[in-house]
């Protein structure tokens, strides 16, 4: 049975952690049969790191696209640049007989047998479109730090690994909002399964910062960007409201809030498809009506 996969990562301005990167992926028990690296416009010593690691296993390829206009959010141009590298694997990939296709993050730390369990539950039910482990925030040293994608029923665009079938009625990332959400939803939609398998673990590096000088803009783009996804007023006071109760406590929950409804007020445009908009929301009511009923077993 197929179990060969590729990869496809873009990145920007990852000239150090490439290495690590690459690393990590070569000592993969099962190595991938061809993995792409997006160099999105670097402007340090990415674009060589990665030609390095080309020249070293043949069956790394760099590419390299230019960013996205100035004018689109900072947010919104990492959305653009995976869709746009996504589109440019599927492309090159097409002739290749793999069976499943991952983004993988620059910044994840993989353990050798990754994706060889990940790809052992795929095999063992083709209506799996979407799998991966638990992705847990780590320091640079390693230890563990709070937060990271640990949901049973949604993979965390970092290591998102697609069934060949399902990524290409997809077509890929989608081009607006979060890639990553919008894709769960697609694939749920056309009635794949989407799993999350929280004994299978890789780390996600993050720097332990919780002031509010770093959190309060990226709390606010976030909710700029949870507008533009289509999500509920009621969803996103709850969710304003479980931030609010994290450090940097309130502030950041606030500035959560006042993106999301700067936007609502203003009705901007939704660029999500109404369908999908509407598939979201439901499982937003879902959620809702989880939560007054108390904590689930689920």
């Amino acid at each position: 049975m197929n179990r060969n996969y590729a990869l496809v990562t873009v990145v920007y301005n990852e000239a150090d952690r490439i290495p690590v990167l690459v690393r990590d992926v070569a000592a993969q028990t099962e190595r991938p049969l061809r993995w792409l690296i997006v160099s999105d416009g670097s402007t340090d010593g990415t674009d060589e790191a990665i030609l390095s690691a080309s020249a070293r296993h043949p069956w790394i390829e760099f590419a390299r696209q230019e960013k996205c206009p100035e004018d689109a959010g900072r947010l919104e141009k990492v959305t653009i640049a995976q869709a746009r590298a996504m589109a440019l694997a599927l492309e090159k990939f097409r002739a290749l007989p793999y069976a499943f296709l991952g983004n993988l993050d620059a910044d994840v730390a993989l353990p050798p047998n990754y994706y060889a369990r990940v790809i052992d539950r795929m095999m063992t039910d083709s209506s799996l479109g979407i799998a991966g482990g638990a992705v847990r925030n780590v320091a640079a040293d390693g230890s563990p730090l709070p937060g990271g994608f640990i949901k049973t029923y949604f993979v965390g665009g970092p290591v998102q690994l697609f069934r060949r079938e399902c990524v290409e009625a997809l077509g890929g990332y989608a081009p607006y909002g979060h890639s990553d959400v919008i894709a769960v939803a697609r694939a749920r939609m056309m009635g794949w399964k989407v799993r999350c398998f929280p004994d299978i673990t890789a780390g996600q590096l993050q720097v332990p910062a919780n002031t509010i000088r770093e959190k309060v803009p990226v709390c606010y783009r976030m909710g700029r960007m949870d507008y533009l996804m289509g999500d509920s007023p009621l969803f996103e006071l709850l969710r304003g409201g479980a931030r609010m109760a994290r450090p940097p406590y309130v502030i950041a929950g606030a500035a959560l809030l006042a993106g999301f409804f700067r936007d609502w007020l203003a009705r901007k445009p939704i660029p999500v498809p109404p369908d999908v908009v509407a598939f979201m929301r439901r499982e937003q009511w879902r959620k809702i009506r989880r939560f007054w009923k108390g904590p689930s077993t689920e």
